[in-house]
């Protein structure tokens, strides 16, 4: 049975955010996606009046937490130096609802200051809110990496699978792998994800015990006994690495209170495809101590290269290594001198073609010429344009470029000729096709020439490594793919590179990030770092609330 979900419930984030979470799911199922058109402006999204702060990239010290730091850099933007951590030892048990015993394990984990990390795991994780980041130790040929990512890809992800299995939030019956039904309650506690709030009854036993029914008269779905250990950030930890750690509803797991501490014992009930009867999981406290150690990131472990990180397509894959490297080396960046160099150099060719190109693709750093913004390099590309006149391939051109949203067909046609260049006008010619190629795609599939629109970005980023918008478009263009992991990577490489504050980069990914987090905040932790703080003020750009 399906049913309108009451979405007068939902903040207005998230219902801005909904439009894109179908399309999304169908793009995991391989059908075009509509929603993520690297051409179209995202809905909600607003540019900012000039009386909001924008981050300042002229500022040193300003730089995007990203894959593409290596440790010192990341414990120096990160800003933490305390080294006291929370031991923490678990014996669980999985149990039938008849009381059978599964199976059972011992885990510990450690509460350090703004992170949470688990030992003994072949690939380490680390949730570390302090930065709203995931870094996992995994193995390379030359020995372990790390990888970092934004938890909002995770989050990005848990929502794509959710509105996929729900129909965008519409079904109270969902049925999974296999087969298997469920009501809706237990794929938004495998997500940890929901579109409302759920009714939940919540009672305390005479013990002592909190317990979580969906009815009054129903088992409990959640219940546990709290001692004070660890009561206030610790806590709050323990319960942010809970909701990306174990399939407990949010709403649920809100139950657990900083003022309360780290739970002694809680038990929850799953339904899934792996226990379609149901099962009963249940975490006790075996011990815990204070202890020092140092951010689980250890000295000479490099960040991940592209090649380590889980992404099918090759030329996506030489796309992000392609940012990582650029936005490793910031100061290598072009100045518009470079563009001006580029531009003479074509028009002593006698390619004033390469000319226009190569003074165009300033604009994939700084955003378009206006009347507003004169510059050297705009005011050159008027002289260029003049100059040109009569000039056959020029003016051919000129003819595909005015038509890149009439006759996008057209304009595909004529960029082709200029695939070949390389350099400046090289990138342009290629982010251009690009462009046109997306949209084709999206909304002339019929039409759609032989050509791989993930080689186009990375082309283009070849010739100019340091122009934000081919990793932002490249990134939207994973995302239309499924990719989520991935896009935001290259979001991250986007914002990271120079110049990138007035670009769609700096305000469009913040908006997206503010949405998801709004609609799953469990898997997010205020914490009062410095680095968080910074964080937080990074975010207000192109807020409504602003």
């Amino acid at each position: 049975m399906s049913r309108s979900l009451a979405l007068p419930a939902l903040p207005l984030a998230a219902l801005l955010l909904l439009s894109t979470l179908t399309s999304a799911a169908l793009a995991q199922a391989g059908q075009p996606d509509p929603g993520f058109s690297i051409l179209a402006q995202p809905s909600g999204i607003t540019e900012p009046t000039p009386d909001e702060n924008t981050p300042d990239t002229s500022n040193e010290r300003y730089t995007v937490i990203g894959p593409h730091l290596g440790r010192d850099a990341y414990l120096a933007l990160r800003g933490s130096e305390n080294d006291q951590v929370l031991r923490t030892r678990w014996q669980i048990e999985r149990s039938s609802l008849d009381g059978e015993p599964l199976d059972g394990e011992q885990r510990e984990i450690v509460i350090g200051d703004g992170y949470v990390t688990e030992t003994g795991t072949a690939e380490r994780v680390i949730q570390d809110f302090i930065t709203a980041r995931t870094l996992t130790r995994v193995p390379a040929l030359d020995g372990p990496v790390m990888r970092s990512a934004p938890i909002v890809s995770h989050v990005h992800r848990q929502m794509n699978t959710f509105a996929y299995y729900t129909e965008g939030g519409t079904l109270d019956s969902v049925t999974g792998p296999g087969g298997t039904s469920f009501d809706r309650f237990w794929i938004e506690a495998a997500m940890g994800v929901r579109l409302a709030r759920a009714d939940l009854v919540s009672t305390i036993t005479e013990a002592g015990t909190t317990e979580v029914r969906r009815t009054a008269e129903g088992q409990p779905v959640f219940s546990h006994v709290d001692d004070g250990l660890g009561a206030g950030q610790p806590a709050a930890l323990f319960r942010g690495w809970l909701q990306h750690a174990v399939p407990v509803h949010p709403d649920a797991l809100a139950t657990l209170t900083d003022e309360a501490g780290i739970p002694e014992r809680f038990s929850f009930l799953v339904y899934s495809p792996s226990s379609p009867d149901g099962r009963r999981e249940t975490w006790t406290r075996l011990s815990s101590h204070e202890d020092e150690a140092s951010f689980p990131w250890p000295e000479g472990l490099e960040p991940a290269r592209a090649d380590t990180y889980q992404i099918d397509d090759p030329a996506i894959r030489a796309l992000l290594q392609t940012g990582l490297d650029a936005a490793s080396q910031p100061s290598a960046a072009p100045a518009a001198e470079d563009f001006l160099a580029a531009a003479d150099a074509a028009q002593r060719r006698a390619d004033p073609s390469g000319a226009y190109l190569a003074l165009y693709q300033i604009s994939h750093h700084q955003g378009p010429c206006g009347s507003d913004t004169p510059s050297p390099v705009c005011n050159r590309m008027s002289q260029v344009t003049a100059a040109g006149i009569g000039n056959t391939t020029f003016e051919t051109l000129m003819s595909g470029i005015s038509r890149m949203q009439s006759d996008r067909v057209a304009a595909l046609t004529i960029l082709r000729e200029h695939l070949h260049r390389d350099g400046f006008d090289g990138a342009a010619a290629n982010l251009l096709a690009a462009q046109a190629l997306a949209a084709v795609r999206s909304s002339q599939p019929e039409t759609l020439p032989d050509m791989d629109l993930a080689s186009l970005f990375a082309a283009s980023a070849s010739n100019d490594p340091y122009a934000p918008m081919a990793f932002w478009h490249g990134g939207r263009y994973a995302a239309s793919q499924g990719d989520v992991e991935t896009a935001w990577l290259l979001f991250d490489i986007a914002r990271a590179l120079p110049a990138s504050h007035s670009l769609p980069p700096s305000v469009e990914a913040i908006a997206m990030s503010e949405q998801l987090q709004t609609l799953a905040p469990g898997f997010f932790v205020t914490t009062a770092s410095p680095a968080a703080q910074t964080v937080a003020d990074e975010e207000t750009v192109g807020s409504d609330e602003n």
